[in-house]
């Protein structure tokens, strides 16, 4: 027989990705196309045979929330993503990106001082990935793509924040309302990149999304000082090219959360405009909070309101580790967001906000905020529905990297309660010589875990590593 085929994988388990039951079957490729399915096709009609027998064959997978913009210039195979079966990427998400270079002004860095906390990465990691930059408009950052051995195909977001930055300047961008002039310029290179090829407009509401350069530690990323109308002036070209606004919700707010959502409603503004969302999952300390935009979505994408709004959705539990304090997870806390504002090198000036009186009674405020029993903040925190979503309970934080060997794997909650017992006189409580030498440096009246963490912070600063489970817990 006459090869018809380039490629033909024989007895794999495939998923088709209808959402029917898998089958073994052979699959034929031509010009990288499925050009056959059934059971055993001729193998003398194809230029290579692979075994598929005992594997899995599914569809490439797509990736829609990614940050890989700052990986794809300096490792443009992307193996780790291929590795796991995904061949479609998107860049560009929560406002944040590179399509228009470094923009660079002075010693303003914005993609290093915008993703250093957000994403905590450190600056020089993000220096490097800046070096790799040719380009100063989303037009070559798109036709760059063309000369890279890319992995994975790459699409991209138009990032809200970095617009604003292009167009106002990072200082300006924080500090003031655009002018007339500066919203038509944002929504001519908006309409310019819809043409170019993009998925359309990022923006961001998380409230612990700060910026990294002096004298702005204080503020967020730009895009969380855009008005309703910028955005919906911006989102009207979205609408108009039927693409994608892509957004995390305002969660500290969420009357306002659900009022920037009707940007999503056709019988509102014309045409539904698709809009996906961060993200719908079971949050630890506020398990409620996912259902509440579900049904947000429910209501919006009735005829009523015609929209288009769906939350991206996580199927496993989502840990984040954390080196001391320096971690995205403690940056909803004025006092911790304090502490991450220092240069990561900054040692010195950490400790002198953690012996610093001021500093230490607002930090106990707020760790023990909504869980002391007794007040309408932490009836809130019973109902599922809490103002904060930082994670303070010690039984949630685990140990893996701690200063003490035998910690890793044990909750802050366990080894907080050996050191009370150790203290309380319980010779066998400290397992080890290091673990007693660790116990002997706590302070003798340890109350809680607010305390504890103060203890770690002060001593190990950032050398002790734990993660917690912040969205569905035990999947």
């Amino acid at each position: 027989m006459t090869q018809n085929w380039d490629l033909l994988i024989q007895g794999a388990k495939v998923f088709d990705g209808s959402g029917a039951l898998p089958r073994i079957q052979d699959v034929a490729v031509r010009d990288g196309k499925i050009a056959a399915r059934g059971d055993d096709l001729p193998a003398n009609a194809a230029s290579e045979v692979v075994d598929g027998s005992q594997q899995w064959l599914v569809p490439g997978m797509l990736d829609i929330h990614t940050h890989l913009d700052l990986e794809v210039d300096v490792e443009p195979a992307l193996p780790e993503v291929v590795r796991h079966g995904t061949t479609t990427v998107l860049v560009g998400n929560c406002s944040l990106g590179t399509s228009f270079g470094t923009q660079q002004s002075g010693e303003q860095e914005p993609i290093v001082d915008c993703f250093t906390r957000v994403e905590n990465i450190p600056k020089t990691v993000l220096r490097k990935v800046a070096e790799k930059i040719t380009w100063d408009n989303t037009g070559d950052y798109m036709d760059h793509f063309d000369n890279m051995p890319l992995g994975p195909n790459i699409a991209a977001f138009v990032p809200h924040s970095m617009l604003r930055v292009e167009v106002m300047g990072l200082e300006g961008s924080v500090s003031r309302k655009p002018t007339e002039a500066e919203l038509c310029k944002m929504e001519e290179m908006l309409e310019a990149a819809m043409l170019q090829g993009y998925m359309g407009l990022s923006t961001d509401g998380l409230p612990f999304h700060y910026l990294s350069n002096d004298p702005n530690t204080d503020k967020r990323i730009p895009t969380q000082f855009a008005s309703f109308k910028e955005l919906r002036r911006l989102l009207k070209i979205v609408r108009k090219y039927d693409r994608v606004w892509q957004t995390t919700p305002i969660i500290e707010n969420r009357l306002m959360a659900l009022f920037y959502f009707t940007l999503t409603s056709g019988r509102l503004f014309g045409k539904p405009l698709k809009t996906s969302a961060l993200s719908a999952m079971e949050m630890t300390v506020a398990p409620k909070t996912a259902k509440l935009f579900l049904n947000v979505a429910k209501l919006l994408n009735t005829r009523l309101f015609k929209g288009k709004l769906h939350f991206q959705a996580l199927g496993t539990n989502f840990r984040v580790w954390s080196d001391g304090i320096v971690s995205p997870l403690f940056e909803e806390m004025k006092s911790t967001a304090q502490l991450i504002a220092k240069e990561y090198e900054d040692r010195e000036g950490r400790m002198a906000l953690l012996n610093n009186p001021e500093w230490v009674a607002l930090y106990r405020k707020e760790w023990m905020h909504g869980r002391t029993g007794g007040d309408f903040a932490s009836w809130k925190t019973r109902k599922g529905f809490p103002d904060s979503l930082v994670i303070r309970d010690g039984s949630l934080l685990i140990f893996d990297g701690a200063p003490v060997a035998e910690w890793d794997g044990e909750s802050m909650a366990d080894v907080m309660a050996r050191v009370q017992r150790h203290h309380g006189g319980d010779s066998e409580a400290a397992r080890s010589d290091a673990e007693r030498e660790a116990f002997d440096r706590f302070p003798k009246m340890l109350g809680d875990d607010a305390d504890f963490m103060l203890h770690m912070m002060r001593t190990y600063d950032k050398s002790f590593r734990f993660y917690a489970d912040i969205g569905n817990k035990g999947q």
